[in-house]
């Protein structure tokens, strides 16, 4: 008699022995295959047969070595034993089905299968289960003789299964066939398990024991993560489970089994939530989720110990409140204490599982109070983690919100506090805080439930609504006081009540639209609705108060009428509110936009978009923004990260595109295509309606980078074109703008945009129209440059100096016959000179010979003062209309011969201001212009050179030679070709075959000579050639900027200064001479316009000459201390450019730089920090520049106080904490200076940078200790003695597992207290109540100090 319970000990123990003697392992497959077939014929036949000795012996063999066996065979062996198996379950069904049957005798060969089954399907199954895990673990059991024991099952089908290259393979994904077999044997265990097996077996420990095998083999089957993603395979798991549960009492064993597997296996969690649900849902099982719930409420979570369990059940829980709510409902009670649980990860999930059942309630038809209550609850849960510790728990908060707000319920009651808890969150210090709370805001937007209007939220409308509806309450209220005094009641309560309930049909539909808009309850009434619209901080005044209308003598219809005002005032109310929390968030989410963290940036573009979408105030503001982001530097492969920061900083250019063309580039399917254009153009053209410079600029690259892609067609261009173009009737200046500026967009990168209609910009831009609008006429020029030149392959790049291909014009084209118009524009317009500005630069870029036309544009403006240019030149008096005293401008000049020359100046002709300012405009302009020709004639000539090199090596000769030194000989009379401004006549064109030839005498030089040519050109003729037509402006120029005072009239003094600036780049000995002038109207220039354009000045000339600016780059830092801000923040741009790019040496200025760091401008501060964070990138820059700033910022006049020093040092040492070398340094630099200084105030600052340090090794202590005897005087002073016990603490910290370091820091505490008390007279036995640690000591008379006392 097989026992079923015996065998399975013996199992379990490895003590089972084959009767018979045969082995799988030693035979070929052939013959396994025969046998193999043999057993399947027997059993097939009569699945009773099991029982035969023989038979079940050669099976135990074939469990016994399952891993000696071909994988094909295996699976055939499996299916011999669930076919056999299938046949005894046919069989007992018909005896328990027929009367007079005794199904009993079927339950050994039952047990027989259900062992055969254990053994092979747990061996199978264990091994795949140690090859997925450890694969080593299994070739660790070898054969030892030739008696077999189950648990030399360890040498296993790993062999196929785990034991390959791939090492992760399981037996389910080797043995073809072995899943779908144990689909099949579970399939008929359900059917088994269905049956009353209490008739199959005498007793219940025998049936349980028969049951036991198939729930185990279960619990061992699912630790394989194969199947538990094979939902069929789960289900029919599941289903066994729920069914032994169900019918033979499994609840604790299958409880047990549950727990288990959320402690152990993370692949199961959610698979148990899974088992858990069907089994309360189809099987009766609501005492199992109660008892599997109780039993995780019982547990407490910790994640330092244990990071598996807590991680597990809170996967089980989220998923189970999913599938399950009013089961997880029951013992939410037990639950919630895991709100403080210490695993932030349960906190989390319990938050997670309370969004799911407000979800759940808010969907209950039968919306009582009491779950009323409960939703209320689970959102102050909800608000009260808005302040969890843990970050990843206050991101689950945002999470929550957003799927619960996305639901159908919009709860309108609990939304201004949640995006009043949302909005509060885009500060928090965790990135990923703020990228969940960016999204939430969006998602509350998208599914706002004021979807009245077309579901827009412009304020303009709401508020003009509302008013509307106030002012008709208001009326009502009149009509209802004059009534009640001079009315009586008529008609009893009950009758007015069946009349307003008999009228209520007609305004039901009005009504139900806003309650459906709004998602409100029926059984608010409007008395809540105030009392809650109060809470929003939005207060009705007295007038608004609603009276009650259905009891003031109001007839029925009006009372209804009243009644669904008052909805709409509640509705318009809390829109209004909403849109107010939404525009107070936006400050925030435009400095969201640029964040370096590239998932908050695209959630910010997200929000910006719905806002528009939406019709929000102020969202244009962020698409404003947004273009900018067009500048994100392009992220390579190679800098793929795990955290999908790849991905992120790929997706920003290309999220920009998509929001743009979600915005104003996709054509809407109800509109025609004629239609869509039109629209399309519209929306190009509102994108430069009040955009700055930046923004344009951004916007440039943008819609470059469309039209590159493809994205805008040919229809939008003709369309602006015909806007550009159009003269029928008056046009909108802005919108005539707009499309001249979108065109220039696009023509950088499609010139044909220009070139297949370029008679259109001349008619229209250098036309009448251009002369009417200057700034029409100045964005035709920009896209008239395009003509000669393609797009600049890199920023920057100047055309034909980068080896880019210049296109010029013949100087007899219509072209410069309009922009010739357009400099003699004679109307006075300030718009003149951008205009003008352009002009110039579309005539160097297009003309073959521009000096010619500019020539002639001087000579003619020239005419116009011509009397003040000749009195400059012979006396340098300005007959120009002076000032009074009181209008007198920016600098005081000590001039004798003042009133002499204003008597001179009063006899001849006064010059207007206006063709004055213009003349020097255009020759400051024209000044610069060439100096970018001379090199781009320079650039040209070498790269003609480069190109030519080959061919001169090959005919290198005497001759050549020659040429060359004759090209030496005649380089200056190439500056006619060169400079292209000196006595050329316009008609001229006998000397060009004369002015290539030279070209290419100068070209055969070597390069250094043609840089010497180009420059001496630049020096000797542009500013002081007798036939420079610019030399006769220079005196004028100096002669105005000397007299700023004297001249009333801004505009002239500004482009006076500018325009000597411009000329003082050209020539050094010009720049040499009139620098001091400059630099003296740096401090003394009252206008803010002109010193911060001198700034930028000084900026090129120390890039043009270096050694003169060198000798004076002090003065540069001067304005960073002006009082206009755009002055400091322009010098601080300047001086970041050149120090950054090495264009000037910092000595000792750079404590200048530092104390922007502490300005009360927050851009003057943020690009300080800027400037010093790439600073400390360049060669230990910030560490080699310490010491000359700590003096800077503590000692001398321009010492900051105490709080801002010690901000400023905090800041910068961040730079050198991780070098330990520098910290040594810096420790003995400091404790020298304390040899230097008696000062208190400098011995606390240098204390306090000392303290600043890490103290990482212990020659940075040793140091420390070194340089004693310099400081122990100074250790009197509490603060200084505070900071170096600071030190030893965090000294003594750093050292605490280094024996020997912490007798070295106690040592050195030691000596510290023997100093402070001989320093301050004090025994040494009372130093032990000093004390052990402080704060950076701030003084509390700073304020007193004075700060210009000099040591």
């Amino acid at each position: 008699m097989f026992n079923l319970h015996e065998q399975l000990l013996k199992l379990q123990e490895g003590e089972i022995e084959s009767q018979q003697d045969f082995s799988f392992e030693g035979i070929d497959s052939t013959a396994a295959k025969r046998t193999i077939n043999g057993l399947t014929d027997k059993l097939v036949v009569n699945g009773e047969n099991i029982n035969d000795a023989a038979t079940f012996g050669t099976l135990m063999c074939f469990a016994r070595d399952l891993a000696s066996i071909d994988p094909r065979l295996v699976a055939r062996g499996l299916d011999m034993l669930v076919a056999g198996f299938e046949n005894e379950i046919k069989q007992v069904a018909a005896a328990l089905n027929t009367t007079g049957h005794d199904p009993t005798r079927y339950a050994e060969a039952l047990d027989r299968y259900a062992f055969l089954f254990q053994w092979t399907v747990e061996r199978g199954e264990s091994a795949a289960s140690r090859s997925h895990s450890a694969t080593s673990a299994a070739s660790a059991s070898a054969t030892k003789g030739r008696k077999r024991r189950a648990n030399n099952s360890a040498t296993s089908i790993v062999a196929a299964a785990g034991g390959g290259s791939g090492g992760g393979s399981t037996v389910a994904e080797v043995v073809s066939g072995w899943k779908s077999k144990l689909f099949d044997l579970y399939i008929l265990v359900q059917q088994i398990f269905e049956m009353p097996l209490g008739r199959i077996w005498n007793s219940v420990p025998e049936r349980d024991t028969f049951i036991g095998v198939f729930t185990r083999l279960a619990h061992k089957i699912m630790e394989n993560p194969t199947y538990t993603k094979d939902n069929d395979f789960q289900l029919i798991v599941f289903r066994t489970l729920c069914i032994w549960f169900q019918n033979y009492n499994g609840l604790y064993g299958l409880v047990t089994m549950i727990t288990q597997n959320l402690q152990h296996y993370e692949h199961q969690s959610e698979a148990m939530a899974a088992l858990v649900h069907l089994a309360y849902d189809k099987h009766d099982g609501t005492q199992l989720a109660d008892e599997v719930l109780r039993s995780i409420a019982a547990k407490a979570f910790s994640s330092t110990h244990d990071k598996v369990g807590p991680k597990n059940t809170a996967r089980f829980l989220v998923r189970f409140s999913q599938l399950a709510p009013k089961a997880l409902l029951r013992q939410m009670g037990l639950l919630i204490k895991h709100l403080d649980s210490e695993a932030h990860i349960m906190r989390s999930a319990m938050v997670d599982v309370i969004g799911h059942l407000a979800l759940y309630l808010a969907s209950q038809e039968e919306q009582t109070d009491i779950v009323k209550n409960q939703i209320n609850e689970y959102f102050d849960i909800v608000e009260q983690r808005f302040q969890d510790a843990h970050f990843l728990v206050r991101a689950k908060v945002l999470q929550v919100c957003q799927f619960v707000c996305s639901g159908p319920a919009k709860f309108p009651k609990r939304r201004p506090k949640l995006v009043s808890l949302i909005a509060g969150r885009l500060e928090d210090k965790a990135s990923n805080v703020r990228r969940h709370a960016i999204r939430a805001l969006t998602v509350l937007l998208e599914t706002h439930p004021f979807s009245l209007d077309g579901a827009e939220l412009g304020m303009d409308k709401l508020e003009a609504r509302l008013e509307t509806i106030n002012n008709e309450l208001a009326q009502m209220a009149k009509g209802v006081e004059a009534a009640s005094s001079s009315a009586t009641k008529t008609a009893d309560e009950s009758e007015d009540a069946s009349m307003v309930s008999n009228l209520e049909d007609e305004t039901d539909n009005e009504t139900a639209k806003l309650l459906d808009a709004t998602n409100g309850d029926a059984s608010d009434d409007i008395d809540d609705a105030a009392t809650e619209t109060e809470g929003h901080g939005t207060k009705l005044s007295d007038s608004q108060q609603a009276p009650n209308y259905a009891n003031a003598g109001l007839s029925p219809e009006m009372a209804a009428k009243a009644m669904n005002l008052q909805f709409q005032q509640r509705y318009y109310r809390d829109a209004l509110y909403f849109v107010y929390q939404l525009q107070e968030a936006q400050p925030l989410l435009l400095q969201l936009l640029g964040s370096t963290n590239k998932g908050e940036v695209m959630e910010a573009m997200d929000f910006f978009v719905a806002s528009v979408r939406f019709r929000v105030d102020g969202a244009q503001e962020g698409i404003r923004r947004m273009s900018h982001l067009i500048w994100t530097p392009p992220v390579t492969t190679n800098s793929t990260a795990a955290d999908g920061t790849f991905e992120e900083a790929r997706g920003v250019r290309s999220k920009l595109l998509d929001s743009y063309m979600q915005l104003y580039l996709t054509p809407n399917e109800r509109l025609s295509a004629a239609e869509n254009t039109s629209r399309i153009t519209r929306n190009l053209i509102s994108l430069t309606f009040g955009a700055t410079l930046a923004e344009l600029t951004s916007l440039e690259e943008l819609i470059r980078t469309l039209v590159s892609e493809g994205l805008i067609g040919d229809a939008v261009v003709n369309k602006l074109r015909s806007v550009y173009g159009y003269t029928k009737q008056r046009l909108p200046p802005s919108q005539r703008r707009g499309a001249i500026i979108i065109l220039g967009m696009m023509a950088q990168a499609n010139r044909t945009i220009v070139t297949d209609d370029i008679d259109l910009y001349l008619r229209i831009g250098l036309g009448k129209y251009g002369h009417e609008d200057l700034t029409v006429a100045k964005y035709t020029c920009m896209v008239l440059q395009c003509l000669g030149a393609e797009r600049k392959k890199k920023v920057g790049a100047v055309p034909g100096i980068d080896g880019e291909e210049i296109r010029r014009l013949p100087m007899n084209n219509p072209v410069f016959e309009g922009l010739r118009r357009v400099m003699e524009e004679p109307r006075r317009d300030p718009e003149w000179f951008p205009a003008a500005e352009q002009a110039l630069n579309t005539i160097y870029a297009l003309g073959d010979k521009p000096e010619a036309l500019c020539i002639r544009i001087v000579k003619d403006q020239a005419m116009l003062v011509q009397d003040l240019l000749a009195s400059s030149l012979d006396s340098g008096a300005a007959p120009v209309g002076s000032a009074s005293d009181e209008d007198r401008m920016d600098v005081d000049e000590d001039d004798d011969d003042a009133p002499n020359q204003i008597q001179h100046v009063q006899k001849r002709k006064t010059v207007d201001p206006w063709d004055l300012t213009r003349m020097m405009f255009i020759v400051g302009h024209i000044a610069i212009k060439e100096i970018v020709l001379l090199e781009s004639i320079e650039a040209e000539l070498k790269r003609r050179k480069t190109d030519e090199e080959p061919k001169r090596k090959k005919r290198a000769s005497p001759k050549a030679a020659s040429k060359r030194g004759r090209g030496r000989g005649r380089g200056r009379g190439a500056r006619a070709s060169a400079a292209h401004s000196h006595n050329a006549d316009e008609g001229n064109d006998d000397n060009d075959d004369d002015d290539d030839d030279e070209l290419n005498q100068i070209a055969g030089s070597t390069e250094d000579e043609i840089g010497d040519i180009i420059s001496a050109i630049r020096e000797r003729e542009l500013l002081a050639g007798d036939k420079s037509v610019l030399a006769l402006f220079g005196p004028l120029l100096v002669h105005v900027c000397k007299n700023l005072g004297k001249f009333s009239d801004r505009m002239l003094t500004v482009h006076a200064t500018a325009a000597l600036a411009k000329f003082m780049c050209v020539s050094s000995a010009f720049c040499e001479q009139n620098l001091p002038l400059l630099l003296t109207l740096l401090q003394r220039a009252k206008s803010p316009v002109i010193r911060a354009n001198i700034a930028i000045a000084l900026g090129d000339i120390a890039v043009c000459f270096s050694n003169l600016m060198g000798e004076n780059v002090q003065y540069l830092y001067g304005p960073l201390h002006d009082s206009d801000v755009n002055v400091k923040k322009t010098t601080l741009m300047v001086l970041t450019h050149l120090i950054l790019n090495g264009m000037v040496k910092v000595k000792g200025q750079l404590g200048e730089m530092a104390k922007c760091l502490e300005d009360k401008d927050a851009r003057v501060a943020d690009m300080a920090r800027l400037f010093f964070t790439e600073l400390s990138t360049k060669d230990n820059a910030v560490y080699n520049n310490l010491p000359d700033i700590i003096s800077s910022l503590s000692v001398g006049a321009g010492a900051v106080n105490e709080i801002s020093f010690g901000r400023i040092m905090k800041f910068l040492f961040d730079f050198i904490k991780e070098k330990e070398r520098q910290m040594e340094n810096v420790v003995d630099k400091l404790c020298q200076r304390f040899r230097n200084t008696v000062d208190p105030r400098q011995c606390r600052d240098i204390a306090y940078c000392l303290a600043l340090l890490p103290y990482k090794s212990e020659r940075s202590v040793r140091r420390l200790m070194d340089g004693l005897p310099g400081y122990q005087q100074k250790l009197s002073e509490d603060a200084v003695y505070k900071y170096f016990v600071d030190i030893v603490a965090k000294a003594r910290t750093q050292a605490a597992q280094k024996h020997e370091a912490v007798l070295m820091v106690d040592d050195f505490e030691t000596k510290l207290k023997e100093a402070r008390a001989k320093a301050i007279g004090e025994d040494t036995a009372g130093l032990d109540e000093q004390p052990t640690s402080s704060q950076p000591a701030q003084n509390e008379d700073d304020g007193e100090m004075d700060e210009d006392e000099d040591l």
